[in-house]
């Protein structure tokens, strides 16, 4: 056989063009998976295509069905079609063949899989059918209530790339045959697939929003000639299948009987959300302009520099320069006439244009002269519209007036003095050079981290003062201030150089963080630039920062133990399985079991910290608190952690995520410190009694206290001043956060830590944390109890398919009877039904989350309003204290966490019915 060459004009991407055929192929050319244009292309439905070879499903010289033939020629098209696209005689199911271009794309490699991406390389025939079922949804044969999928109708090839590919919906409302057609295109745009939505009218009712219905194509009002039709163009709502609204737009036209009785509605309809949202801002923004404009006396201002353009000057713009409203025209010449001459002399559009050049926003001190003759200064915002050929179009802003004596006017303003004691109280380093490259200002932290005085730095170059060289490289950096200076550019926040101070003996090199941005005068020319930097060693965060960005990476670093604990965990499940399932040997199953539960425990610690505090302090057991910590701390860790808490360990009120964090923070740092991996970790817990001063910054009292010791490498004399300061680490991949965090959340819990270390020996942090005045507290939620035994019917709402179904293999087990239910909307149904007749669930235990549908929260509330002694229960894969308590007081009885035994979910019904 042989390949012809490809069309020069081909070129292959690098995925799969939208819309395009597109079939999935193993490593011997078998098909997995085809697209819908993909079947259309061979006339056939994509599971016939499904299991067949490519080189079966185009024309070639010598053709047979034998497999050795078949594997020769898909390694030909294999290595030619890798290579570049190649032209293929495709052969569909009805038509005659045609020329198409075929490319091969590796899609992966474990296990080996092709993307072919097939396209038509000549125009295609004027009439195809998209699948086996066109000709019957074309004339509308869906029957009323009919559960079939959509078809596009057949016809031009032009309209059947329409229906299938572009992002109109097509619909045929036939009340003559009671047909309804609903383009697969309409179904997704309101999250339907084919076969979720039936071809009904009464689907189409369902859908269109109640105060919108008269809106609604098949209800617009009026007649039109009897026999004729009238075309319609109309904006309504359609209900989402997750249960929102979108806006349409549909176009199309009703048929009209002799009688002028509707007898169809066809059309096409687009989701024009977008849309409709932008404006109703649109009108939010202009309603509350107006009001501003004219209630609010705002000064605004649209100055348009376009040929017979309008300008616009507000009324309390003219009242700000001491005009009535008719006494100053709406044209730019009054703006003019407004400004000083010497700060005009160009123009009006030269004025807007000189000043921060690049910028098409900016704000700025504007001078401008009252109707009295006095000057007005005022703070501006300005809004440039600039067109392709860089001309000034057009000059939105506003103006607000400066108090009295605040301004650039001579004897006003803000003294040197006052600048100077200003810039002196911040904590970046700042310089200031003037046009020419000569300081001519730095404050205090400039004179420190540049190792000269003021006196020496006034009248440098800000170039030579301000040297930098590179960290990692150590090459000299390019100048910002001369960057500034010379191209107006400015230079963003950066933390790749060091500051180079001094030279020879006394050089040093000083890591900072600078910004750097030229300085221009009311003319927009440059007078200078300014740079604003400091030492990172000295940057700060706030307690809820730090806490936040600790939590973070701490994730990252415990990701890679916890990965390894969980494979262990899965190991020991699937062996047992394995055993029983292959060997019929049971032994292993209570073992895996026990894997279970710490897989559960373990995903519960990792959801609680990846969270982080809610702010509610509860009263907490001290021994569970550090069990947990180690749990997830000391995951996949060849360290060797020893927990001692004795029994009649006080408890502690604290925010228990927030709290895990300070532990295993400790818990990694002691794990890290050990040089070669190996090594011991003790953590101690005791009741302690403190007298005044004891500690430094507690009060006397009584406080658990929580000892973290290692037998590491110790901590170095000279860095234990900086241990607990942010930003402050000896590891080369640290941020410095976690002992500034720890530290933080220990003293807003009224705690404190003290810390011993001994090079070579290792290092002890002891936390001391007050004792709660409680103990702890279990909360429960006990109904009524009921007289009848456990044969009660239940209620069990899930999405996932295999849980409700195990669920109810469980419940059943234990003695209940059992309606499923996929949402809530099939709940309540449910629910509706056994309490009309006298007979309500015992029992309703209902996921949170629904994809698509209505959820456990909305259901029970609805739930309540048809029963109010509805007895709830949650069930959840989110195991917290916090979650359970919110839904225990929002009315629910009880909360069972996923996953669950047979054992847990009879306990919780047993728990909500007090039986």
């Amino acid at each position: 056989m042989s390949i012809p060459s490809s069309p020069s004009h081909t070129q292959v991407t690098s995925t799969p063009a939208l819309g395009a055929a597109v079939l999935v192929l193993d490593a011997h050319g078998r098909v997995e998976l085809a697209n819908a244009a993909a079947a259309a292309l061979w006339q056939a439905r994509a599971t016939e295509l499904a299991g067949d070879f490519l080189p079966n499903l185009f024309v070639f010289e010598v053709t047979s069905r034998d497999p050795d033939l078949v594997q020769a020629q898909w390694e030909v098209v294999q290595a030619a079609a890798l290579a570049q696209p190649v032209t293929l005689r495709l052969q569909p199911k009805e038509a005659a063949a045609f020329d198409a271009i075929v490319r091969l794309e590796q899609a992966s490699a474990d296990p080996v899989r092709y993307f072919a991406t097939i396209t038509r390389s000549a125009p295609a025939p004027a009439a195809f059918a998209i699948s086996p079922t066109a000709s019957a949804a074309n004339s509308g044969s869906v029957a009323s209530g009919a559960h079939a999928t959509s078809a596009a109708p057949a016809g031009d090839n032009f309209l059947a790339l329409l229906a299938e590919r572009s992002a109109l919906g097509f619909f045929d409302l036939n009340f003559v045959k009671n047909e309804t057609y609903l383009s697969p295109v309409w179904k997704r745009m309101l999250g339907y697939t084919d076969t979720s939505l039936p071809n009904t009218y009464e689907s189409w009712l369902a859908l269109i929003h109640p105060d919108d219905s008269a809106a609604a194509p098949d209800k617009l009002a009026g007649r039109a000639a009897p026999g004729g039709s009238r075309p319609f163009s109309v904006e309504y709502r359609m209900k989402h299948a997750r249960g929102h609204f979108v806006w349409v737009q549909a176009v199309g036209a009703q048929l009209f009987a002799p009688n002028g009785a509707l007898q169809r509605v066809v059309g096409a309809q687009i989701d024009v959300t977008d849309r409709k949202e932008l404006e109703e801002a649109s009108l939010r923004a202009e309603e509350r302009l107006n009001a501003l404009a004219e209630r609010g006396r705002l000064a605004l201002f649209e100055l348009d520099f376009t040929d017979g353009g309008a300008s616009w000057l507000s009324p309390a713009f003219k009242a700000t320069l001491g005009f009535n409203e008719a006494e100053l025209p709406d044209e730019p010449e009054s703006f003019l006439r407004a400004l000083p001459p010497e700060d005009s002399a160009g123009g009006l559009a030269a004025f807007f244009t000189s000043k921060q050049p690049g910028q098409p926003v900016y704000f700025d001190a504007l001078r401008l002269r009252h109707r009295n003759g006095t000057d007005l200064w005022a703070y501006a915002g300005i809004v440039r519209i600039i067109s392709r050929k860089r001309e000034l179009q057009r000059v939105l802003g506003f103006v607000a007036p400066m108090p009295e004596g605040v301004g650039n006017s001579a004897g006003s303003g803000v003294s040197a003095e006052h600048f100077s004691a200003l810039l002196a109280e911040i904590h970046e380093a700042v310089l200031l050079v003037d046009a020419h490259d000569k300081v001519v200002f730095a404050n205090h932290a400039a004179e420190r981290l540049l190792g000269q005085p003021v006196e020496q730095l006034v009248g440098q170059a800000g170039s030579e003062v301000f040297r930098l060289k590179h960290r990692t490289s150590g090459a000299p950096g390019e100048s910002p201030i001369e960057k500034a200076l010379t191209t107006g550019e400015a230079t963003g926040l950066n933390n790749e150089f060091s500051l180079e101070r001094g030279a020879g003996a006394t050089a040093a090199v000083v890591p900072i963080v600078f910004s750097c941005r030229a300085v221009s005068d009311a003319g927009g020319q440059s007078a200078g630039a300014v740079v604003v930097f400091r030492d990172p060693d000295e940057m700060s965060l706030t307690p809820e920062e730090l806490v936040k960005a600790n939590r973070f990476e701490a994730l990252g670093q415990l990701a890679g133990g916890i990965a390894h604990d969980y494979n262990n965990v899965l190991t020991t499940i699937m062996g047992g399985v394995s055993l029983a399932l292959d060997a019929r040997d049971y032994s292993g199953l209570e073992n895996s079991m026990k894997a279970c539960e710490a897989a559960k425990g373990l995903s519960r610690q990792l959801l609680m910290f990846s969270k982080g505090g809610t702010g509610t302090r509860q009263v907490i057991k001290t021994a569970d608190l550090l069990r947990d910590s180690v749990r997830i701390a000391a995951s996949g860790s060849t360290v060797k952690v020893e927990l001692n808490a004795p029994a009649d360990l006080a408890t502690i009120q604290v925010d228990r995520a927030q709290m895990l964090q300070v532990f295993q923070n400790l818990i990694v740092n002691a794990i890290q410190a050990m040089p070669s991996s190996q090594g011991n970790v003790w953590i101690t817990a005791g009741n302690v009694t403190l007298a005044p001063a004891e500690i430094q910054g507690l009060v006397g009292g009584q406080y658990v206290a929580i000892e973290v010791r290692d037998n590491g490498s110790g901590i170095k004399p000279e860095h234990l001043e900086k241990i607990f300061d942010p930003f402050f680490t000896t590891k080369k991949t640290g941020t410095g956060l976690g002992l500034a965090t720890v530290l933080s959340i220990v003293k807003r819990h009224g705690g404190q830590i003290g810390l011993d270390t001994e090079l070579g020996v290792g290092t002890t942090f002891t936390v001391f944390l007050p004792r709660a005045e409680q103990e702890t507290v279990v909360e429960t939620r006990r109904p009524i109890a009921l007289n009848f035994a456990l044969t009660g019917r239940v209620l069990f709402m899930d999405d996932d398919v295999e849980i409700s179904r195990l669920t109810e293999g469980m419940l059943a087990g234990i003695g209940y009877k059992v309606d499923l239910a996929k949402d809530g909307e099939e709940a309540i149904k449910f629910y509706k039904r056994y309490l009309n007749i006298n007979r309500p669930y015992d029992v309703v235990i209902m996921d949170l989350t629904v994809i698509g549908g209505m959820g456990g929260e909305e259901c029970f509330r609805k739930l309540r309003e048809l029963d109010p002694n509805v007895r709830a229960i949650v069930a959840s894969g989110y195991d917290n204290d916090e979650m359970k308590r919110q839904f225990l007081e929002l009315g629910f009885c009880g909360y069972l966490t996923k996953p669950y035994r047979v054992g847990d979910l009879s306990r919780a019904i047993k728990g909500v019915l007090g039986t």
